[in-house]
């Protein structure tokens, strides 16, 4: 069987994933869709000169940076890839779908999805008018990844000048969603319809972002019934092999952070998990054995 990885060299999700594949006896490569060629008359992808056509299954890890305006057009060699019989985990339709944070916030929201306050407006004086009447929000570009290039908006700091320079670095439109304190969020991973598994991010004493990045950590955590009714309604309305649900607390409540296009390993893994060996052999089993549907979860 031959299963590739599309990921980034030296990352460690995508490095793990590649060794998980390789200790089950699978051909397996890591590959940047980046370097891939698509002949779109011969309707072939290919890398160093491999036809990833003859891939039995492709997993992917990463498109690129998000930041990269080229990175959401690798999709459509994924889609590609699917209409030459190639399995993709998760489907491009779902990482097409996600991958996108403007999209996504209105898959969910239209699904009645519980998500923060969000505004999208491609007019900076309506951004200013947010925070006046907010008090507190967050600036996040389209596509991003971990936390980055998010800005904190205070009413009571110099915020319009912030605006002014994070517009200088980013592309319109704004995407500002009302902030939520905090001091930590949860992080669930579902692989085909079941969780695997889920923890929760606490941030540092100095920072608004509960991010590793940002000096944050992890801490195992468990899922109530208000959180689980969310992500079977999640399951219900988006086909997807693997992804990390966040949410944040309020009040008794949770909102939907996000639904990530690849869904990260490390928060699992630090909590004792071992998820890339157990999505290399979910997908190698869905390989070798026809997927059957599966009840919600419980």
């Amino acid at each position: 069987m031959r299963i590739w990885v599309a990921g980034r060299p030296g990352g460690w999700s995508s490095e793990k994933t590649v060794t998980a594949l390789k200790r089950l006896k699978v051909d397996c490569r890591l590959f940047q869709l980046s370097e891939c060629e698509y002949d779109l008359t011969g309707k072939t992808i290919t890398w160093q000169g491999h036809d990833l056509s003859k891939l039995n299954g492709i997993i992917v890890r990463k498109m690129g940076d998000p930041a990269d305006p080229l990175t959401h057009l690798r999709v459509n060699m994924l889609y590609q890839l699917e209409n030459n019989g190639v399995r993709v985990f998760s489907p491009p339709k779902f990482i097409e779908a996600v991958n996108n944070r403007y999209n996504m916030t209105r898959l969910l929201t239209n699904a009645g999805i519980p998500m923060p306050d969000t505004i999208v407006t491609e007019s900076q004086e309506t951004v200013f008018d947010i925070v006046d009447k907010w008090g507190k929000a967050v600036l996040k570009p389209v596509f991003t990844s971990k936390g980055r290039n998010m800005l904190l908006l205070d009413r009571e700091g110099p915020y319009r000048l912030n605006i002014k320079q994070w517009e200088a670095r980013q592309f319109s439109p704004y995407y500002i969603q009302r902030f939520i304190p905090t001091m930590h969020d949860i992080g669930v991973a579902v692989m085909g319809k079941n969780i695997l598994g889920s923890f929760s991010r606490v941030a540092a004493v100095d920072s608004w972002q509960t991010t590793i990045r940002t000096g944050g950590h992890y801490e195992p955590c468990k899922v109530d019934s208000r959180i689980l009714d969310i992500v079977n309604k999640i399951i219900d309305l988006l086909e997807f092999d693997y992804t990390v649900i966040d949410f944040v607390p309020q009040g008794r409540d949770y909102l939907v952070y996000e639904v990530s296009a690849f869904g990260g390993f490390s928060g699992l893994w630090e909590c004792g998990i071992d998820a890339p060996s157990i999505f290399a052999k979910y997908v190698f089993t869905t390989l070798a054995v026809p997927r059957k549907s599966s009840a919600r979860v419980r």
